[in-house]
């Protein structure tokens, strides 16, 4: 079961201006950075149900591998070491014609073993029930 708190800002907090290099976004686009925001806290806290959790039914696995076969090994990967970190810096997002949302952004990752890793990621994410969900992921341009 999910549990939802929700609680009113405190009066007190500014509103925050926007700036010439973060235009306001695009209707939908926050959920869009908000989902992905999310899933890196998922993956940094080694939440490995609630990271997988952020993809589609109908992922397309790197390679072609088997939906099972890529759960297992993101498992082993996100399990193996004591701590991960991972950041989404500058993400930009593409609504498509057809409802999808493309994310690109540079991503940081950064674990006991590996000091400081970063690539830039694109991540196709489809509105499903009422979530966007990850249906297909790329690194590199």
């Amino acid at each position: 079961a999910r549990v939802v708190v929700i609680a009113a800002a405190p009066p007190a907090e500014p509103a925050k201006p926007a700036t010439p290099e973060r235009p306001a976004a695009k209707p939908g686009s926050a959920d869009v950075i908000e989902t992905v925001n999310a899933w890196a806290k998922a993956w940094s806290s080694k939440n490995v149900d609630g990271y997988l959790a952020f993809y589609a039914k109908d992922f397309k696995t790197p390679g072609g591998e088997s939906r099972a076969d890529w759960e297992n090994a993101r498992r082993q990967r996100i399990g193996a070491p004591k701590s991960i970190s991972v950041t989404v810096e500058s993400p930009k997002v593409t609504m498509t014609a057809d409802g999808q949302a493309q994310v690109t952004f540079r991503q940081g990752y950064r674990s006991d073993v590996i000091k400081a890793a970063s690539a830039t990621k694109t991540l196709v994410l489809a509105r499903v029930d009422g979530r966007w969900l990850i249906q297909q992921e790329r690194v590199g341009n």
